[in-house]
C-alpha cells in the first residue's frame, strides 16, 4: 500500500495526533502538538488563535513537499509549487472564501472545510445576543460604570420572532435553542419548497419574498456563507424593511453584509440594534464607525473559539482520513466555482 502522508499545520494536541496515526496503515501522519506553521509571516494579515507558531528546528519545506494531504488553517499562495504531491486540503474554518489561492482554480486539488462543526458554539453565542438585548445588558453595564442606579423595563424571548437568513447548519442550530425559548422561527433559504423542514423552524420562504417576514422579526439572524451571489445580499433594503425595534445579528461572514447600509440603519434609527461576530475587513479597522455606536456589540470573530473547537474539528478530519485511504467520497467538498 502507497503511503499518505498528511501534513499538520493547525494547533492540533498529542491525542488528536495520536488518534490519527492509528486511522489506517497508509497513513503517515507528519506533525507535532501544535502543527507547522507554512505561510511566510509576512503574508499574514492576521494569525488568529488556531494559527500554528513558526518551527525554525523543523524541515517544513520538506515536509511540505511530500505531503499529499494538508490541514491547514491558511493556505500559501504558492502551495502547488511547494507542494507538488498535494491531493487534498482540509482546512480548520466553515468559511473557505478568505482562505482561497487562485493557483488552486484549475487545480486538481479537493479542499474541503469544517462544516458543520460550529452549530453548537454559534447557535449559544447567537441566543447570547438575543438575550444581551432583550434584557439591557448593555445598558446596565454603561449604568454600572457610571455607578447610576435607574430601572428600566426589559423584553422577554418568550412570543418574540427570530428570522434566520440561511438555514444550514448554523442557521437551524440556532432555530432549535430558539424554539426552545418560545419563539416562533421564519427561515430564509433559496429553495423553500423543497419537502424538509429543518427542526425547529415554523416556516421558510426566499430571499425574493422575505420583505414581509422581516416588518415582523424582532430579531434576523444571518449565518450566510460568502459566494458571488451572497456578497452584500443584506443591504439597505433588508434594513429598511425590519422593525424599528429589530436586532440584526451576524454569525455568518462579513461580506455578506453591506456595512455601510448597516451603519445608517444604526444611527438612523431603522433598528435597534445589532450584534456582530464578523466584519467586511478584519481585524475591524480602528476608524471603523461601528466601534463607538452604543447599540453595537462587537465580537472579534471568536463566537465559535471554544475548547470544544478542534475536538470537533478532529472527528471531522478522522472521519475525511479514513475515507481518503478507502478511497471513499469526502465530507464537505467546496466547489472550486461556489467556494462553498
Amino acid at each position: 500500500m502507497e503511503p499518505v502522508h498528511v501534513l499538520l499545520s493547525a494547533k492540533v494536541t498529542a491525542a488528536q495526533i495520536e488518534r490519527m496515526h492509528n486511522l489506517h496503515p497508509r497513513l503517515v501522519i507528519d506533525g507535532e502538538p501544535g502543527g507547522y506553521a507554512i505561510v511566510d509571516p509576512r503574508e499574514l494579515d492576521f494569525r488568529g488563535l488556531d494559527y500554528p507558531e513558526e518551527r525554525p528546528d523543523v524541515d517544513v519545506e520538506n515536509l511540505l513537499a511530500r505531503a499529499e494531504v494538508l490541514v491547514a488553517t491558511r493556505i500559501p499562495r504558492d502551495v502547488t509549487l511547494r507542494a507538488p504531491s498535494l491531493r487534498w486540503i482540509q482546512v480548520t474554518s466553515a468559511g473557505i472564501d478568505h482562505l482561497w489561492q487562485p493557483c488552486l482554480d484549475n487545480s486538481p486539488i479537493v479542499v474541503t472545510s469544517a462544516k458543520g462543526i460550529h452549530a453548537i458554539p454559534m447557535s449559544e453565542f447567537a441566543l447570547s445576543c438575543m438575550l444581551l438585548f432583550a434584557k439591557g445588558v448593555l445598558t446596565m453595564v454603561k449604568q454600572q460604570s457610571a455607578h447610576q442606579w435607574m430601572p428600566f423595563e426589559i423584553q422577554e424571548l418568550h412570543g418574540k420572532t427570530v428570522l434566520l437568513i440561511g438555514t444550514g447548519e448554523i442557521g437551524a442550530a440556532v432555530g432549535r435553542v430558539a424554539k426552545q425559548m418560545g419563539m416562533k422561527v421564519i427561515g430564509v433559504r433559496r429553495h423553500p419548497d423543497r419537502a424538509e423542514l429543518p427542526e425547529g423552524i415554523d416556516e421558510v420562504t426566499d430571499y425574493d419574498n422575505a420583505e414581509s417576514a422581516l416588518q415582523h422579526a424582532d430579531y434576523v439572524v444571518s449565518s450566510l456563507p460568502m459566494t458571488q451571489r451572497t456578497t452584500a445580499l443584506i443591504g439597505e433594503e433588508t434594513f429598511r424593511s425590519m422593525k424599528q425595534s429589530a436586532v440584526f445579528i451576524n454569525v455568518g461572514r462579513g461580506q455578506t453584509v453591506d456595512e455601510q447600509s448597516l451603519v445608517r440603519a444604526l444611527t438612523e434609527g431603522w433598528i435597534a440594534g445589532a450584534a456582530l461576530d464578523t466584519f467586511g475587513e478584519e481585524p475591524l479597522p480602528i476608524d471603523s464607525l461601528l466601534w463607538d455606536l452604543p447599540n453595537v456589540l462587537i465580537s472579534p470573530h471568536m463566537g465559535a473559539d471554544t475548547p470544544h473547537y478542534m475536538e470537533r474539528m478532529t472527528d471531522l478530519l478522522c472521519d475525511n482520513l479514513q475515507r481518503y485511504a478507502l478511497g471513499k467520497p469526502l465530507r464537505n467538498v467546496i466547489d472550486p466555482i461556489e467556494r462553498y
